[in-house]
């Protein structure tokens, strides 16, 4: 699926960020999200793949969708 053509609320970069600590740039765009908005959150590291997952289930966010290309990866989170 192409990210363009992702709808979302609110779209952060997460690329050089630690998903996993508080204080993230995921941490801080999910805080002023409201409730059932849908955040789009993209990395250039597919390693954050499985970080953001257990992120979302830590959180208790839905993970609505995730994909990507060579270049980079997508998260749909749900709040």
């Amino acid at each position: 699926m192409d990210m363009d053509s992702q709808p979302c609320d609110m779209f952060v970069d997460i690329s050089d960020d630690d998903c996993t600590t508080p204080d993230s740039k995921l941490g801080e765009a999910l805080e002023v999200l409201e409730a059932g908005k849908v955040l789009m959150a993209v990395a250039q590291r597919h390693s954050l793949q499985s970080d953001v997952r257990a992120y979302c289930q830590q959180m208790q966010l839905e993970l609505v969708d995730q994909g990507g290309d060579e270049q980079q990866v997508y998260f749909m989170i749900r709040k």
